[in-house]
């Protein structure tokens, strides 16, 4: 697929694309070393028959020296229709990986996350694991499985008529598979799967798929269209299982 069809594929997201969301890959190939990162903000809009406002930033800054790779990620989404709220969460995660040989790497990482419109006031977790390298061809494509598990509390929103408001706390075992290539000098696909059951209730589980297709425009901006699924098994009351949110946006490397 040449790179001037990808691009046209890419502007008719824009026309139907809702809100960002910053799609991170976790650590794939070899990081540059130093100080890295990217940023990127959009803002979307629509006013007459419908008035909508969405407002969409995210970050990630790594550094990388050796064996060792730290990184943080931060994102917040805001949006609103005919003046009301709609959208209103934040997201941080901060992780340390040590590569102990080719294939094997320690992680150990903490989140912290808020999301109004699913009740969620906050959740915190703290956890770590294995990564293994199962194939990598550089400059290329790269698998990766990642094992281990983590400690969460979180704190729902008290409302009417609800009989699950306040604090919960869960082990959980976290696993995932994540996936990257790069089909040329421009494009660049990535993907990552969680599975992340509870550890006393495996019929207790979250599963998650982040994937993007990121095309180079310059050295240092890329367009980037990325889809996300949630789905919580036992997610609380008056929330729904699910959640799908798809984008495009601009992403700014250095």
């Amino acid at each position: 697929m040449g790179r001037g069809i990808l691009t046209t594929l890419m502007i008719g997201w824009i026309t139907g694309a809702h809100a960002i969301v910053n799609i991170e890959a976790l650590h794939t190939g070899e990081p540059p070393p130093g100080y890295s990162g990217t940023v990127n903000v959009s803002v979307d809009g629509q006013s007459g028959n419908t008035d909508k406002l969405s407002v969409n930033a995210g970050t990630r800054l790594q550094w990388h020296g050796g064996a060792i790779t730290n990184f943080a990620i931060l994102r917040y989404n805001y949006g609103e229709t005919s003046g009301a709220q709609d959208t209103n969460k934040f997201f941080s995660h901060a992780r340390h990986i040590h590569q102990i040989s080719d294939k094997t790497a320690y992680e150990g990482f903490v989140q912290a996350e808020r999301n109004i419109f699913t009740r969620l006031t906050f959740r915190g977790l703290i956890g770590g694991g294995l990564r293994l390298t199962l194939a990598e061809i550089p400059e290329k494509k790269s698998l990766h499985l990642g094992a281990g598990g983590f400690f969460s509390r979180e704190i729902l929103v008290n409302r009417a008529d609800l009989t699950d408001a306040g604090s919960k706390n869960t082990w959980r075992v976290n696993t995932y598979l994540n996936y990257v290539q790069q089909l040329n000098d421009s494009v660049r696909v990535l993907s990552t799967t969680y599975y992340q059951p509870a550890v006393d209730d495996f019929g207790d589980y979250r599963l998650l798929e982040d994937a993007a297709l990121s095309v180079k425009m310059t050295d240092s901006l890329s367009l980037k269209v990325s889809l996300n699924l949630a789905h919580d098994s036992q997610p609380p009351q008056d929330v729904k299982k699910t959640d799908t949110t798809y984008s495009t946006g601009i992403e700014y490397s250095f």
